[in-house]
């Protein structure tokens, strides 16, 4: 499965998202998008950069003392008022990240296991 279907099956399968991207955490980027509108550029170098941020490669202070970016955490949430917003990647592939756009509102543990589903799958595929 290319990794645009993975994410188009992934946004059509999760009730609520309205964006599933691809990112790369090491250069803040978001590569891939599959969305049911249009998403402005400016929109999603937020999101590369919240991801980023969230897990520890915009700096040391973000970090828990003596934790190695590569190991922290495998799962990001951030709410806004506008929308919610779920970040996925996997021990395996630290860099590689999922990002999730949801609407207020909807349940977070279905988009959670759907993100991370797709970042498990993703980092297994050659």
């Amino acid at each position: 499965m290319s990794l645009q279907h993975a994410l188009k099956d992934t946004l059509e399968r999760t009730p609520g998202l309205d964006l599933v991207a691809f990112g790369d955490l090491s250069s803040g980027v978001i590569l891939n998008t599959a969305s049911y509108e249009a998403c402005p550029r400016e929109v999603l170098d937020l999101v590369a950069e919240r991801a980023a941020s969230g897990f520890g490669a915009l700096g040391a202070l973000t970090l828990p003392e003596g934790c190695a970016r590569e190991a922290f955490g495998t799962s990001v949430i951030h709410f806004t008022e506008s929308r919610t917003e779920i970040f996925a990647r996997q021990p395996q592939a630290p860099d590689d990240v999922i990002c999730a756009l949801a609407k207020p509102g909807t349940p977070v543990l279905p988009a959670l296991r759907a993100s991370i589903g797709l970042a498990y799958h993703l980092a297994e595929t050659p």
